[in-house]
């Protein structure tokens, strides 16, 4: 008996170093933080990147995994007070680089993107500006948006109109317009289709289309107050208060009591027949694929634009956190974001473009997903145009914020505050003084931001002069795109 009690005791006490070691391995595998929020997408996401570790030969012979992945929610104003405090998540999401790099928040991955095909060259070249800082490349897209306008292509047969093309003018835009307004609420007592939803984010590329951007070339001072931007607030106003191709915003707000959007858009309406087309991107299909009513036959085409073809690249980013405790692991979490399993995963479920084009370019799944040929050329064009046209906004180092304040001189405009001439005026100046003011209190750029103006004023002499600007002077994206396009270039 004695031994029997003797026997059980040992295979006991061998359970349980078993158990203390099994979970002293278990607890000693890094569990990365990915503050991208808690949503049935994101989790899939992990699941999928837990599979590709498996798959990829990083688990031990018994299957466990090295390291692990959890999801955080957060915002990106307490993701920046965790990581100035030194307790942010391993990962980054949705982080504006522009702003957290200059704090010295965020982990320089330069060379490893160079060396793994996650820098902008083996992408999306024109995504540089969203993903670097002062040259050096801080972050990895999770995915991105090259948006246009999605016309319901049944609405527009319903009346007898013809689609647009893929390029227009706003002359042709008007044409339109104003025949399927007019086809469209014939015999009603007052106007319940518009040709086109709230679109407000045209403004910019509409602008631009002319040459305009919100700064000027070294990104210190604002260029609101200008031509384009006059021409283009003008025509928007027109569409909205003279011709009514598009609702004012208390016919918006009448309209969005009928329905919501996952992505706050206006698919319902786009679904119902009341507008014509909205601005959105191939991720409004995370909407119409929920809806019973979401087959119908979808045509996308560009925003209406004078010479300067162009739209405005978005991206979701995920950054490695300067003060990570797991930075090797992080960086393995960033190349399968550029694998053909998360890409795949993306491109199926539509959630905007993938970030590695590779996976797309020749595949017929993104280009006609089985079984959904109504869904056109969606696809199709937005990766090209990202590939092509699209440029990020600008965003001023020395104003690293997301207000251009020309939304501000919309809603003056759009509710009689002001004229356009006006209204941009008091932007420019506003934008001009927020400049001034924060880089007044950074001593870290009074010198930066002292030689950028002197640069600008040699660029206003070579341009006043017809002589062509030195590439490397050109701090603005679009502008830089620009002025190479138009021969105006030295490089």
């Amino acid at each position: 008996m004695k031994n029997l009690f003797l026997g059980i005791a040992l295979v006991l006490a061998a359970a349980t170093i078993f158990t203390w070691l099994s979970r002293q391995r278990t607890e000693a595998r890094p569990v990365l933080v990915w503050t991208a929020g808690l949503s049935q997408d994101r989790i899939e996401q992990v699941e999928a990147f837990h599979n590709w570790l498996r798959s990829n030969g990083y688990a031990d012979a018994d299957g466990r995994l090295p390291f692990t992945v959890k999801l955080e929610a957060t915002d990106n104003q307490s993701t920046l007070i965790q990581a100035v405090s030194g307790v942010a998540g391993d990962l980054i999401d949705h982080v504006p680089v522009n702003r957290f790099a200059p704090m010295g928040v965020l982990e320089d991955i330069t060379d490893f993107a160079r060396e793994n095909g996650l820098d902008p060259a083996h992408n999306y070249p024109g995504a540089a500006s969203l993903l670097t800082s002062d040259g050096r490349q801080y972050a990895y897209a999770c995915n991105l948006a090259a948006r246009g306008l999605l016309v319901n292509a049944d609405t527009f047969a319903k009346y007898g109109v013809p689609l647009p093309p893929e390029e227009w003018t706003p002359a042709r835009f008007e044409e339109l317009g104003i025949e399927f307004t007019r086809q469209a609420n014939a015999g009603k007592k007052q106007q319940e289709v518009f040709f086109a939803g709230p679109m407000p984010d045209l403004i910019l590329p509409l602008a631009r289309s002319g040459g305009g951007d919100v700064f000027n070339e070294t990104l210190t001072a604002s260029r609101l107050d200008s031509e384009p931007f006059r021409r283009a607030l003008e025509l928007y106003r027109r569409w909205v208060h003279e011709l009514h191709l598009i609702p004012t915003a208390a016919e918006a707000a009448s309209e969005n009591n009928r329905g919501s959007s996952a992505n706050g858009e206006a698919t319902p309406q786009l679904i119902y027949g009341r507008y014509g087309m909205i601005l959105t991107g191939r991720y409004v299909n995370m909407d119409l694929r929920r809806s019973p009513r979401g087959g119908f036959r979808l045509h996308f085409v560009q925003f209406p634009e004078f010479e300067f073809k162009n739209t405005v690249l978005t991206a979701r980013c995920t950054s490695i956190y300067k003060g990570a405790k797991h930075k090797e692991e992080a960086k393995i979490f960033l190349k399968f974001l550029a694998s053909r399993e998360y890409n795949e995963l993306l491109i199926a479920g539509s959630d905007g473009l993938p970030p590695n084009p590779r996976w797309a370019k020749d595949n017929p799944a993104f280009h006609v997903p089985p079984g959904r040929a109504f869904e056109g050329n969606l696809h199709s064009n937005e990766l090209k145009w990202a590939l092509s046209i699209a440029i990020p906004e600008s965003c001023s180092p020395f104003y690293p914020f997301p207000d251009n304040k020309l939304n501000e001189a919309r809603e003056k405009v759009m509710n009689d505050l002001a004229t356009v001439p006006e209204a941009l005026k008091l932007a420019a100046s506003a934008l001009d003084r927020a400049i001034t003011d924060y880089v007044g209190g950074t001593v870290s750029l009074q010198e930066r931001y002292r030689r950028a103006c002197e640069l600008q004023r040699k660029i206003e002499e070579y341009k006043a002069a017809g002589r062509k600007l030195p590439a490397a002077w050109i701090a603005n994206p679009f502008l830089l795109e620009y002025y190479r396009q138009k021969n105006m270039l030295e490089e």
